[in-house]
């Protein structure tokens, strides 16, 4: 049976793309390609195939999703319960109660954030570099295939990407125009990602710790000329109110817990140990089982989350697309490391490294089977891809033109 619900939101998805085309006639073929490509892998995985990651987790959300929809749409926006893993499925039940049950539907918000990752992407790689180098960023956000796979799933990923581009934006607005409105971007960004997974709240944490320690040498100095200016003590204010209401352990967040729940080394070791299994595991001895293996072992996770799996990690035919995807993030670093000096000149290049550097630290610890690391480090891709931006490779179809 054909799903009208379903066809009719890739229509509307689509019409939107095509907007965005005429809007911004330079990303248009960026845009049109990204979208085609994911429409194309959508009705694959409906119809022919069985995608990677399209049971468990996906299936489960769309099933509770269809159940809470039932008692009707009043009924689903008083089972609001915040942020947290079960956000999702909320988000999807609120239009089942509106159109009916329809997997294309809940894959098609999905998509709809996927095409809206492409384009800020473009525009905040625009504000950083310039529209030769946020073409080819968009063209690798079009083209990445575990962000083409999570645009076409009813999972958290790109939600996660979506609104990480939107904290970033403001976190590099903030830096070329210390104004109000770049903190608000920020935030909403950061809170609108901790929704779907807590552990991105790490992100703001970061950004508070790096911008208040700046504005405090900055407040220095202007005591030593006799020159407080009211935008530094109140910005300075502000972010040291945010920290000490979190360090005060007012803060739940989803994942992390409060601060000093992050601190816990008994529960960041049972992190480690609850996280390795499944088929997909990683060694047993990257388990950390006592306070000083967080030292040492702390880094080889680090680096498994971001790489895994390795050749030696092979068991199953399928595990050669975790490879490849490792293979596409070790390119990444690779970039990185190539254009280090450039990073470290840009303070706001800068600290979306040391947030990149969080939050490879944090999964680290919270994951332990690489078939889920694909997935955890889908959401900070968009940092290696704008980290890397300027060294990216053009994009050529055709012998006589390139596309940039």
């Amino acid at each position: 049976m054909i799903d009208l619900i379903g066809f009719s939101s890739i229509f509307l998805v689509s019409l939107l793309t095509f907007f965005l085309g005429l809007l911004r006639p330079s990303i248009s073929k960026i845009l049109i390609t990204g979208l085609l490509v994911r429409i194309l892998f959508m009705l694959l995985g409906n119809y022919l195939i069985t995608l990677p990651d399209s049971t468990a987790d996906a299936q489960t959300f769309r099933i509770n999703a269809w159940k809470i929809a039932q008692s009707g749409f009043l009924s689903v926006l008083t089972q609001f319960n915040g942020p947290g893993p079960e956000f999702i499925t909320w988000l999807i039940a609120i239009f089942y109660s509106l159109f009916g049950k329809s997997i294309i539907m809940a894959q098609s918000l999905s998509l709809f954030f996927g095409i809206g990752s492409i384009f800020l992407g473009w525009i905040l790689a625009n504000k950083i570099w310039n529209s030769n180098i946020a073409n080819k960023v968009a063209w690798f956000i079009a083209l990445f295939p575990s962000l083409i796979l999570y645009s076409i799933l009813a999972l958290r990923e790109i939600y996660i990407v979506f609104f990480l581009l939107v904290a970033l934006y403001g976190l590099v607005s903030w830096f070329k125009i210390n104004n109000i409105k770049s903190i608000i971007i920020l935030m909403i960004g950061f809170v609108g990602a901790t929704f779907f997974h807590g552990a991105m709240f790490v992100g703001a944490l970061v950004f508070l710790f790096i911008i208040s320690f700046l504005i405090f040498k900055k407040f220095l100095k202007q005591i030593i000329r006799f020159k407080i200016t009211t935008k530094v003590l109140a910005f300075l204010s502000l972010f040291l109110f945010l920290l000490v209401f979190y360090l005060s352990n007012k803060i739940h967040i989803p994942y992390l817990g409060t601060f000093e729940n992050s601190l816990d080394i008994e529960n960041l070791i049972m992190k480690t140990q609850l996280s390795t299994r499944g088929a997909a595991e990683w060694p047993e001895w990257l388990k950390i089982n006592t306070k000083i293996e967080i030292i040492y072992k702390s880094p080889i996770r680090s680096m498994y989350f971001v790489f895994a799996p390795f050749p030696w990690d092979i068991s199953k035919l399928k595990h050669l697309i975790g490879m490849f995807d490792g293979l596409l993030y070790a390119y990444l670093a690779y970039l990185i490391f190539r254009n280090r000096q450039e990073i470290w000149k840009d303070p706001a290049l800068k600290t979306v490294l040391l947030i990149l550097i969080a939050y490879i630290f944090v999964f680290g610890f919270g994951v332990g089977n690489f078939g889920t690391g694909i997935r955890h480090r889908s959401k900070i891709v968009i940092m290696f891809i704008l980290l890397a931006a300027p060294l990216l490779p053009k994009f050529t179809f055709f012998k006589k033109g390139k596309i940039d």
